[in-house]
């Protein structure tokens, strides 16, 4: 890509994902907050249903995140338009705590539900953790984005690879694929591209 040029912070994401982020948390408080075992052992097995589908929805989001920003780091000094975290005053806790929260649910969480409510052991998508994992490391070098204005000012973490113009240019066209089809899901598939 050509040097000073604007660079969308944000390829088209927010629109698909707004209702899903931050939804596996409240659906998982809300079940939390029944004291009748005997309802929740009822419940679960549809919560279950639904905390899974957020959590590949929101998962595949931040691997699109981190996608999108192995995309625009070759932009040279490229102006990020649509940031709205510039000038944000946030901490880390912030902006890391539905990561921390999903990181302890995928590691713990789901395990120790699905074990006492459906006699089973909870399997995450061996994807997931890696992708969450980075994506709070993304998140903390780049102190939330606050700072962000031009595409030299974000930092990729180091476990990525990097891409070549050509991968990039396809990457390109599966992110506008996925947004077109409203589904970032699709994005899941490009996991090894960036992750090794």
């Amino acid at each position: 890509m050509k040097s000073s040029e604007k660079v969308l912070f944000d390829p088209g994401y927010a629109p698909i994902v707004i209702d899903s982020l931050g939804a596996v948390g409240y659906t998982y408080y809300m079940f939390s907050a029944s004291k009748d075992i005997r309802i929740k052992k009822i419940n679960f097995p549809s919560v279950f249903k639904k905390i899974e589908n957020l959590l590949k929805i929101n998962v595949s989001f931040y691997l699109g995140c981190l996608l999108w920003a192995s995309c625009i780091a070759s932009v040279e000094n490229g102006e990020l338009e649509g940031n709205k975290l510039l000038g944000e005053d946030a901490k880390e806790e912030e902006y890391t705590s539905e990561l921390d929260f999903l990181i302890e649910l995928v590691e713990k969480g789901l395990n120790r539900d699905t074990k006492y409510y459906l006699n089973k052991i909870y399997q995450p998508d061996s994807r997931y953790l890696p992708i969450l994992k980075t994506y709070r490391d993304f998140l903390v070098i780049n102190k939330g984005f606050t700072s962000c204005q031009f595409t030299n000012q974000i930092v990729l973490p180091e476990n990525l690879k990097k891409l070549d113009e050509e991968q990039i240019e396809a990457l390109k066209e599966r992110i506008t694929f996925a947004i077109n089809s409203k589904d970032v899901t699709l994005l899941l598939d490009e996991y090894g591209l960036i992750f090794g």
